[in-house]
């Protein structure tokens, strides 16, 4: 009977590590932090957008975009930046938080 309730243990124990790393593999797959050339290139077109202050980028896997979080633009507002691969703004709203 010990051996049994052992095994069910051990089994219970494998199955939770087992979906454990299954569901952090898929959450680590939402987004990336740029690099730090990426950042770079997207800098210089946010600073020739009137934009040259901003928080974190990101690239989300999902939109196939670049994120840029809290942007302060020459107008003193905050926006959320969207930009392609090309390093082409596609987005740009308002932050209203």
């Amino acid at each position: 009977m010990k051996k049994f309730i052992y095994l069910g243990c051990l089994y219970l124990s494998g199955a939770f590590v087992l979906s454990s790393c299954l569901i952090g593999v898929a959450w680590a797959d939402n987004d990336r932090d740029a690099t730090p050339d990426e950042r770079n290139k997207i800098a210089e077109v946010l600073k020739k957008q009137g934009c040259p202050y901003f928080d974190d980028i990101d690239f989300v896997f999902k939109t196939n975009l670049y994120k840029v979080d809290d942007a302060i633009c020459n107008d003193r507002k905050k926006y959320e930046i969207y930009l392609d691969k090309n390093y082409y703004i596609v987005n740009k709203k308002e932050d209203l938080d």
